[in-house]
């Protein structure tokens, strides 16, 4: 029987009939999440106090990064992975690798926090639904905290942005066609940590960690001296994402 990983309710009580995509299927996302109930996928999909949709933002975001792998391919454009680039919130230059808000959404006060906290949820969001898909543990207590967080506004938790030192990005056309989160990447990339209250993943050649505990604080000091030496000859450093311009969302370190 399907039990919805948000809200712990089951067929009994609503339905699953929507696919609720883990990575937005606007961003190349293929995979499924099937514990999702129909209300809850909504949820994610939708305004919700008058913000924009979380699944919005991290489509409007991450197609930014995705833009720029398959421009190189020639992968925009009629029948192609990316028909087009158009983005409702930002004026993107690939050229000069800037982005910047509309105007209309520039002068609106705390409008880029906002937009980056619906964004910290999605990441989170992506997160628990992938557990729940590759590893069947999305309902365990240990991830009450990402509910709250993700699907019910309470609570804010960090996310390490790490910035990279050269352009050299470890990818297949696929990843950027068809974005996927691997939670083993570990496994591959010796710089990536996986620590009891943090984990790592890179997703579109961003690498991000994100905490796994509702304790994280009582690691925090091992983990940023463990992922600093493993990330010391390939990355700068990294920052807490407070405001979009924390991010390089149009790689512009792939042309340095």
């Amino acid at each position: 029987m399907k039990k919805c990983i948000w809200c712990s309710k089951t067929e009994h009580n609503v339905e699953f009939k929507k696919l609720a995509h883990t990575i937005p299927q606007t961003l190349g996302g293929k995979n499924i999440c099937e514990n999702v109930c129909d209300i809850c996928n909504l949820y994610f999909g939708s305004y919700n106090n008058k913000l924009p949709p979380i699944e919005t933002i991290i489509k409007e975001t991450f197609n930014i990064s995705r833009a720029k792998f398959l421009q190189i391919d020639n992968e925009i454009g009629k029948n192609k992975a990316m028909p087009r680039f158009s983005s409702i919130y930002f004026n993107v230059d690939f050229v000069k690798n800037k982005f910047k808000l509309k105007p209309s959404y520039k002068y609106n006060l705390h409008f880029q926090e906002k937009i980056s906290r619906q964004f910290k949820k999605g990441i989170y969001k992506i997160f628990l639904e992938e557990t729940e898909r590759q590893k069947k543990d999305g309902h365990i207590g240990k991830y009450d905290f990402i509910r709250e967080f993700s699907r019910y506004d309470l609570g804010d938790y960090p996310i390490f942005y790490f910035e990279r030192n050269h352009g050299i990005i470890l990818m297949t056309k696929n990843w950027a066609k068809e974005p996927e989160l691997f939670l083993e990447d570990n496994i591959k990339f010796k710089y990536l940590i996986n620590e009891p209250f943090f984990f790592e993943f890179e997703l579109l050649g961003h690498v991000f960690g994100i905490v796994t505990s509702r304790n994280w604080e009582i690691g925090l000091d091992n983990y940023l001296k463990k992922t600093s030496e493993a990330k010391k000859d390939i990355f700068k450093g990294y920052k807490v994402i407070k405001n979009f311009s924390d991010v390089d969302l149009t790689l512009s370190i792939l042309d340095d």
